[in-house]
């Protein structure tokens, strides 16, 4: 064996030990790791034998430039939102379809605005955009521009790369804004829809109001909205056998929810509506939720039969199941009441 180009070796010298380097991995700073991605794990390991001191060492091999550094993955945005993760979005488009996040996404939500006059001229805020799926949807069968906004900077972030990727980037753009802040330019648009969106926040009436006047005169406003109906609040006090079961599906759905919703009353809506000096009319559409869920529980029991659900998605696909399970005993009950609100300014 030759050493470093030599045909004999080094004279022989008493081994010197070296102590291996001390590591300490912490993963308390780590963003969190969703199942699509790629990890590579560096370690340090002790040093060979250093050569001969009469033997001169090999120059060092060249220093090869850094490669370009990658274009961001949209796990890195996922990371920073501490609710919706990749594993628990992947989940729910596993259990809703492609851009849905709960069922009353996909039709239901653009049945929000089916029967409202969109022209390529029409000027639509979305302050619900979740993924953006209805935000390219308008701008592609309207040809229209609508500011989209969502409350997660995670979902923002791939609603962006969805849009990028289907050459709408600044058609169905989607930007990340606070709702409780919001603050939106008054008498700018013709649509404002607003899905699912005031649950989590706490002061209501101040979004409300930022919703409505955001609105142009003439143009319309559609907020669908959870609520708690006249049996729900009774529930509260358990004043009869009915009650007492509305509360028993209420107390059980909300058990499962973090955070917590921060519920208002039907009575509660109208009342803000009608300090706004707005008129607003009401439907409760929790029939389509039932519906949409049932369709969806008949299909999962034929994909857990034949063993179809991804194994990464299970745990949280089957919280997720439960979780809506009891979100539509609720809905049975007559507890909550999923609500449209239709308001023309």
């Amino acid at each position: 064996m030759s050493w470093f180009g030599k045909k004999q070796p080094p004279p022989t010298r008493a081994p010197i030990h070296h102590a291996p380097p001390k590591l300490t991995l912490s993963l308390a700073d780590a963003a969190p790791v969703g199942v699509a991605d790629n990890v590579l794990l560096l370690t340090e390991r002790a040093d060979p034998l250093p050569p001969d001191p009469a033997v001169s060492a090999p120059p060092p091999p060249a220093v090869k430039a850094a490669p370009p550094k990658a274009a961001p993955s949209p796990l890195k945005a996922v990371a920073a939102d501490s609710y919706w993760t990749q594993t628990r979005i992947d989940a729910a488009e596993f259990l809703w379809g492609e851009d849905n996040l709960g069922p009353g996404d996909g039709a239901i939500a653009a049945g929000a605005l089916a029967d409202l006059p969109i022209t390529v001229a029409s000027q639509v805020l979305i302050a619900s955009a979740g993924l953006g799926g209805l935000s390219r949807v308008l701008a592609r069968h309207y040809g229209c521009w609508p500011t989209s906004m969502t409350p997660s900077a995670a979902l923002a972030g791939i609603a962006q790369q969805r849009s990028d990727a289907a050459e709408l980037s600044q058609k169905a753009a989607v930007t990340a804004y606070d709702p409780a802040t919001a603050q939106f330019k008054a008498n700018s648009f013709d649509i404002v829809a607003a899905h699912e969106i005031l649950t989590p926040v706490a002061n209501k009436a101040r979004l409300m109001q930022q919703i409505v006047r955001a609105a142009k005169r003439g143009g319309t406003v559609v907020i669908t909205e959870m609520v708690m109906t006249e049996l729900g609040v009774a529930s509260l006090g358990g004043t009869s056998r009915r009650s007492a079961a509305a509360g028993e599906a209420l107390q059980a759905w909300l058990k499962l929810m973090n955070p917590t919703p921060q519920l208002w009353s039907h009575a509660q809506m109208m009342e803000t509506f009608f300090s706004l000096n707005v008129d607003a009319a009401s439907k409760n559409i929790s029939p389509a939720y039932v519906e949409r869920i049932n369709k969806i529980w008949g299909e999962l029991s034929g994909k857990l039969e034949a063993g179809t659900i991804p194994r990464p998605l299970l745990p949280t696909v089957a919280t997720d199941s439960e979780r809506w399970a009891a979100f539509r005993t609720a809905l049975d009950e007559d507890a909550i009441a999923m609500t449209r609100y239709t308001i023309k300014i």
